[in-house]
């Protein structure tokens, strides 16, 4: 039994719905996990933000969402039998959620609010929606369905926006995920969202329908996950900035999980963590060329060439603290670190002495706050407009360093850090110079 995760890009429209029902054909027993249709997520989140200054704008966006959704539907129903009560189903489904999401901007307009858990409700609706109605869809053109609400099955905490899931609750649901696969159906299920003890509904953060097929495959001890995208598999750069990138064939777990971490946009960066647990291979593959072997992600690594790959971030922000000479320094890195945590903000490098340390951070909304709380642990200098470059799977060749740093050597470097025992290499440099420093490293290490 396998795990399918189909992404956006595949859900995007009737044609690729059916290019997905004939994937899933090929497959005996698998258990199908859908993203939100092309676009929806940002379209919702965009309705929620809009909502706080003009409801009648985010009331049209909630309206655009509904008839494209309909659209989708009725050309599946154009080339395929016509089953007129799934039509009506379908068309229902839109409806009701079309008019729980109205309320919910109705609410965020005049509370002049929007918080993370209504947030997570919102952004919810395009997996509630993708998932119920590829299921209708799939089930008239041979294939024997079965809905399910990934509410009933994810159980997360309340860190909205970022839910940490209840792997115990998940494994729990399994019985009842396998009555279902063994009855001949085939699951179908949204990723990316959950439910909090309280009811609350929450989401797994950006691409987590990834972690959440990996979730089902550790909890029903799959053979395998296959992370069904547009592109064949994980190359040494992302292809769209880099033409050039080649496709690699195998990646360890840590070095998929460094990867997605760093900026890469395939994969979930917790995705491989249940997968790896179980050992169970993670497979990324593309549904346009779905003979094309893809990307094999598991416990075994292989060695082709210096490095696997170069990911990057843009946006990121250089934050340096400098203690006062009264603060002891385990007491000044404890406090430091501890602002971060309680902000839920996630270090991407870090250099630090005894009396100073140099932290690279993804922009946020709260980073401001950040930065006044630690002022009261020194002096804080602050280096906004800034990327970072992560080279992943280097080898042990002592010279790699030098000769990478060289190649740059024509650009600041405003801070480095590298992992011999990770096999990780990190460059900060002004942002407007990661893609050409990204594009000059690849064409020395792959071209």
């Amino acid at each position: 039994m396998r795990i399918l995760k189909f992404g956006g890009t595949s859900m995007s429209d009737a044609q690729t719905w059916q290019q997905v029902v004939n994937i899933i054909k090929r497959y005996e027993s698998p258990f199908v996990v859908v993203s939100a249709t092309s676009r929806t997520t940002r379209k919702l989140i965009e309705a929620a933000r809009t909502a706080l200054d003009d409801i009648d704008e985010s009331y049209s966006i909630a309206s655009e969402i509904n008839h494209r959704h309909k659209k989708i539907i009725q050309d599946f129903f154009d080339g395929s039998p016509n089953d007129a009560s799934v039509l009506d189903n379908c068309n229902n489904r839109i409806d009701e959620l079309s008019d729980g999401l109205e309320t919910q901007l109705k609410t965020i307009n005049s509370e002049q609010e929007l918080t993370a858990q209504k947030k997570d409700a919102i952004a919810s609706v395009g997996e509630q929606l993708s998932s119920y109605l590829f299921a209708q869809c799939a089930s008239t053109v041979g294939l024997s369905t079965r809905w399910v609400d990934a509410g009933d099955i994810i159980r997360t905490d309340s860190d909205f926006g970022k839910a940490n899931p209840n792997e115990d609750y998940i494994a729990n649901q399994s019985a009842s995920l396998k009555k279902i696969i063994d009855n001949g159906q085939v699951p179908i299920m949204g990723g990316y969202y959950g439910i909090d003890d309280h009811g609350h509904t929450t989401t797994l953060g950006f691409e987590g329908s990834d972690y959440s097929a990996s979730l089902i495959g550790a909890a029903l001890n799959a053979e395998a996950i296959e992370i069904w995208t547009d592109v064949s598999g994980i190359f040494t750069c992302d292809p769209r900035f880099v033409p050039d990138a080649k496709p690699i064939s195998q990646l360890s777990f840590q070095e998929a999980t460094e990867l997605a971490y760093f900026g890469a946009k395939v994969l979930h960066p917790s995705t491989t963590k249940p997968a790896s647990q179980k050992q169970i291979p993670v497979w990324v593959k593309n549904i346009f060329d779905p003979d094309k072997s893809g990307t094999r992600i598991s416990s075994e690594s292989t060695r082709v060439g210096p490095v696997k790959a170069i990911t990057y971030k843009e946006n990121c922000t250089i934050v340096t603290v400098t203690s006062s000479q009264t603060v002891m320094g385990y007491e000044f890195l404890a406090g430091v670190f501890d602002i971060l945590r309680w902000h839920h903000l996630a270090v991407d490098v870090v250099t630090t002495t005894e009396a100073s340390v140099s932290i690279g951070i993804e922009n946020g909304a709260n980073l401001d706050e950040v930065i006044e709380q630690l002022k009261g642990y020194g002096s804080v200098d602050v280096l906004d407009q800034q990327g970072i470059i992560s080279l992943v799977g280097c080898s042990n060749d002592r010279s790699l360093v030098t000769n990478i740093l060289t190649q740059v050597n024509n650009v600041p470097q405003n801070l480095i850090s590298y992992s011999r025992a990770k096999g990780n290499l990190n460059l900060v440099v002004d942002k407007d110079q990661v893609l050409p420093v990204v594009r000059d490293i690849h064409q020395k290490l792959f071209e």
